[in-house]
């Protein structure tokens, strides 16, 4: 290609890349732009959109669908779950002892979630995530109500 091909080239890239710019600038009807702390109330979060993992309960006796076999664990490439399992004198097989999800090394990639044969993980909304101490930042997901607490004691 000639030199007066690359330049025309270049041109119609630059273009088109303005008519795109331009085209945005001016339709004022679909902008897109959220005052982020005026309007947490009407803030539209798109459907896609991933926060801290939540530990999913079983509606038919709200126990926990987590069955401890570390799939998430392993599937994390940070190690940001910890899974501890115990056995059940009863049945003989491991249930879930403690699940601890450290926030702070977590990247948000969703894998664990993929990853979990039994839909015990999704991700959630919450979108404001700033601590001061990094403790807690740590959190303990199987709680009895459900909601994720800061771990006293985290392994």
């Amino acid at each position: 290609m000639s030199y007066v091909g690359r330049v025309a080239t270049a041109v119609q890239g630059f273009a088109k890349g303005m008519k795109i710019t331009l085209r945005h600038y001016l339709r004022f009807s679909e902008v897109v732009t959220q005052q982020y702390p005026e309007n947490r109330a009407t803030l539209k979060l798109p459907p896609r959109f991933r926060g801290k993992i939540h530990l999913l309960r079983d509606p038919e006796n709200n126990a926990h669908r987590c069955t401890a076999c570390s799939l998430c664990v392993k599937a994390c490439p940070n190690n940001s779950l910890t899974v501890q399992r115990e056995r059940d004198p009863e049945t003989n097989k491991f249930r879930l002892a403690g699940y601890y999800y450290h926030f702070e090394r977590c990247t948000l990639c969703g894998l664990c979630v993929d990853t979990c044969k039994f839909s015990a993980l999704a991700m959630g909304n919450d979108y404001e995530n700033a601590a001061y101490e990094r403790r807690v930042l740590t959190l303990r997901l199987d709680t009895p109500d459900g909601v994720p607490r800061p771990a006293p004691e985290a392994p």
